[in-house]
């Protein structure tokens, strides 16, 4: 793993380092790892997922692996979780499915044999932090001396193991801004995702303070140290939190209105304050678009084809307000 104190010597010393927020050259594949809000299998938005949706956009001209896995964090000797972790799970999987043949590595396809990867043409993308950081991990249940800094140090020992394979693009895709997720906001209340009594206003702040701390870490990682601990690779830092904060400030450009709602989920889910017996309740399939949440803790359909048009904008070696580049030009 890449020590704590190897990121920070890094950061000395380049500090001053210039960043650069030019478009990556035009990519062929998207391999993704993250949780609910990546996994293609277990839709997180109840509808489809923004992997697929960047490969429909892109009239299938990027193949997708999708290695995500509902519920997962970065690693589970971090926030253990009883759910597939990045590290020990993902990271083996995506092993498992790769090959080198003729110097050249291949992946498994759709239809079973081996495909052509080639590193200059797939782009590896992670979207990881909200299980990290929520209840059950750093927000309730801490390990003794584990923090917001060893969350996201971990995106970086991804980062490694995929590098020491050969792979040479990166987008690190940050947390969004969860103290807006109805889960975590001052007004929220108990869920399907946590029941347990609990000060609502403490909880949105801390995983307000903690996703502001741990996305400002990223960029400033990647920025000033991830460009020397893997030279010739270039690593895009996608900021998911803007782009959420200006759908929950705009959502008249995002979303298909009229109604449109940010604060309010289309698939809501309430435990009664005497907990009592979950009640749920739906909007009808016209009024989904219009909203910014699914559920209590997951984006909606319609916000993550926004994310989807952004990535596919990186695919194409666009220019992009959310992305930001680093490292090899």
């Amino acid at each position: 793993m890449l020590g704590q104190s190897a990121l920070g010597l890094a950061c000395v010393v380049l500090l001053g380092a210039n960043g650069v927020s030019a478009a990556s050259k035009s990519l062929k594949n998207l391999v993704t790892f993250g949780d609910s809000y990546t996994d293609k299998i277990n839709v997180g938005d109840g509808g489809i997922a923004w992997p697929l949706y960047v490969e429909s956009y892109s009239n299938n001209t990027v193949s997708v692996y999708d290695f995500a896995r509902s519920g997962g964090t970065c690693s589970n000797k971090i926030t253990p979780r009883p759910f597939p972790p990045v590290l020990e799970t993902q990271i083996p999987a995506y092993t498992a499915n790769v090959t080198t043949k003729s110097g050249t590595t291949q992946i498994i396809g759709p239809k079973g044999t081996y495909i052509p990867l080639a590193s200059t043409d797939t782009l590896y993308s992670i979207w990881i932090g909200t299980n990290d950081v929520g209840a059950g991990a750093l927000l309730t249940d801490p390990l003794p001396g584990i923090s917001i800094v060893n969350t996201t140090s971990c995106v970086f020992d991804w980062m490694k193991e995929l590098y020491d394979q050969g792979a040479r693009n990166f987008l690190l895709q940050n947390m969004i801004p969860l103290h807006l997720a109805p889960m975590y906001a001052a007004d929220g209340y108990p869920t399907k995702f946590w029941n347990a009594p609990h000060n609502q206003t403490e909880w949105s702040i801390l995983i307000a303070e903690m996703v502001r701390s741990g996305n400002e870490l990223w960029a400033l990682r990647t920025k000033y140290a991830a460009p020397s601990l893997f030279p010739g690779a270039r690593i895009g830092l996608f900021d998911s939190y803007g782009l959420f904060l200006d759908m929950y400030n705009n959502p008249a450009k995002y979303l298909v209105g009229p109604g449109y709602n940010v604060t309010g989920v289309v698939n809501a889910c309430k435990f009664p304050y005497n907990n009592g017996t979950l009640v749920c309740n739906t909007q009808p399939a016209s009024k989904r678009d219009s909203y910014l949440w699914w559920d209590e803790l997951h984006p909606s359909e319609q916000a993550n084809r926004v994310v989807a048009r952004h990535i596919l904008n990186v695919l194409k070696g666009g220019n992009d307000p959310w992305v930001s580049w680093y490292g090899a030009k």
